[in-house]
């Protein structure tokens, strides 16, 4: 299949490239490994900006796809997005797994679903409350001290006591009830 998609030879090797095993396992905990270069050829610019991106979501959060697009200058490009991730050359290095479905729920993944949210349970994402709080209809949440709302995922959020967490469906309703969005994961951009 990759070598289809890819147009690019497939083989098998003993033991993974220098570096390449220590690179993933960086990468999911979150540390960068800033020496990897990626051949992202023939890849179109499209797909490319997505891939990017998407490497910039901190280890342990996620972004919906909607995101994605708007981050990119193509908020009404969110299916392209899931296309341009679902054919990611290399998911474990270029995190997909750390986008969602645009309703919050877990969604799919290159490498399969339980593969997606095994990965996320690694970074420390725990893929059932993803799903309850889409089910709840929570998009972002805030904090009532700060004013300030995110993405359930972001490690400002995750600080937020109960006492003082104030779930809303969108980023629009935080905001017409007086909440800012949060600057680090940027939650007005879905």
């Amino acid at each position: 299949r990759f070598r289809a998609r890819h147009g690019r030879p497939v083989g098998a090797v003993a033991a993974p490239p220098a570096g390449l095993a220590a690179a993933i396992e960086a990468g999911l905990h979150g540390r960068r490994r800033r020496s990897l270069h990626f051949d992202l050829r023939g890849l179109t610019e499209f797909e490319r900006a997505v891939l990017a991106k998407t490497a910039e979501i901190p280890a342990g959060q996620v972004r919906p796809y909607a995101w994605v697009a708007s981050e990119i200058g193509r908020p009404r490009a969110v299916r392209a997005v899931g296309s341009a991730l679902a054919g990611n050359p290399v998911p474990l290095l270029i995190p997909c797994h750390r986008v969602v479905y645009s309703d919050g729920r877990v969604g799919m993944y290159a490498l399969g679903p339980e593969n997606k949210r095994a990965a996320l349970t690694a970074e420390g994402v725990d893929p059932d409350e993803l799903e309850r709080l889409a089910r709840a209809g929570v998009r972002v949440v805030g904090s009532d001290t700060t004013r300030v709302f995110c993405f359930p995922t972001c490690r400002h959020a995750r600080r937020i006591t109960l006492a003082h967490r104030v779930e809303f469906g969108s980023p629009k309703t935080a905001a017409a009830a007086g909440y800012r969005p949060c600057r680090h994961c940027r939650p007005a951009a879905a």
